[in-house]
């Protein structure tokens, strides 16, 4: 596992779902891409979950496999190409990212 301090350990999943949840906080925050104001609602709650779940290595993994089934199946019904849409991939890739990732190998002693 990634040693942050002797108190905290952070696996892979655990800084992906931080970062994740941070960007997905600021994105909804700011009107970075000139999106529809309900899409920056579902952005900070998002984002707010994945601060929220990165605190532990089995809620990080669930929130990247939330990502990647939601985020996934609209963009999967999506009938035309918009900014929202590209958005809903690029969530539904992190998602995935984050499902996927492996802990770091345990540092020697």
């Amino acid at each position: 596992m990634a040693l942050l301090s002797d108190q905290f350990e952070f696996t892979r999943p655990q800084i992906l779902t931080l970062t994740a949840g941070v960007l997905q906080l600021a994105f909804g925050w700011f009107d970075v891409f000139g999106l529809d104001p309900d899409y920056h609602v579902i952005q900070v709650g998002v984002g707010a979950l994945g601060v929220a779940m990165a605190w532990r290595h089995d809620l990080a993994r669930m929130y990247g496999l939330l990502l990647l089934l939601s985020f996934g199946t609209l963009a999967f019904s999506l009938d035309d190409v918009t900014t929202e849409g590209f958005l809903e991939v690029r969530t539904a890739l992190i998602g995935l990212v984050i499902t996927l990732a492996r802990p770091a190998k345990a540092a020697p002693k």
